[in-house]
């Protein structure tokens, strides 16, 4: 009873088995209810059987407000399932300095009794690299990061700069 959805540039990698169910990735499916209904729909169909120990390991670098209620929702039903006794613990990673996805975690484990437990992982050497660009419709120059150069290519707005130089 094993489901893997694969990571696209909007949605993440999400693998549900027996004893642990992993959401890594951003999540911002262009249709929130469609995309989540089969995770849920297994959720469901897990508690009724679940194994002795879940473990529950999300790392959602960015997560929509429309996904974070979805996974909120089965949060719930999973909590359920662990006030009768089943032994579950949620591990939420994130990077250093991103208190945007820390304070998430802190206000999903605040509706729920299953305990969290916080990974802090250090930002990719990749992207702490800077880059220095110049807008070509304002002219202005400045400094961004090697992720804030991909978000820039995802959206379509690359030949909006040049890149000077790699700091």
């Amino acid at each position: 009873m094993c489901l893997i959805f694969e990571k696209t540039i909007d949605t993440p990698y999400i693998k549900l088995e027996s004893g642990h169910i992993e959401i890594k990735g951003r999540s911002m499916p262009e249709n929130v209810l469609k995309f989540y209904k089969p995770i849920k729909e297994w959720i469901e169909d897990y508690i009724n059987k679940p194994a002795d120990f879940t473990r529950i390991d999300f790392y959602l670098p960015y997560a929509n407000s429309s996904s974070i209620k979805q996974i909120n929702d089965f949060l719930k039903v999973l909590d359920k399932k662990y006030k009768e006794g089943f032994d579950m613990k949620v591990y939420w990673t994130y990077e250093e300095g991103d208190e945007n996805a820390e304070d998430i975690g802190n206000d999903l484990e605040s509706l729920i009794d299953i305990p969290f437990e916080y990974i802090i992982t250090d930002v990719e050497k990749k992207q702490q690299k800077r880059l220095r660009v110049k807008n070509l419709k304002t002219g202005k120059i400045g400094e961004i990061s090697n992720r804030y150069w991909e978000t820039i290519i995802r959206n379509g707005h690359e030949k909006d700069f040049e890149i000077l130089e790699q700091l």
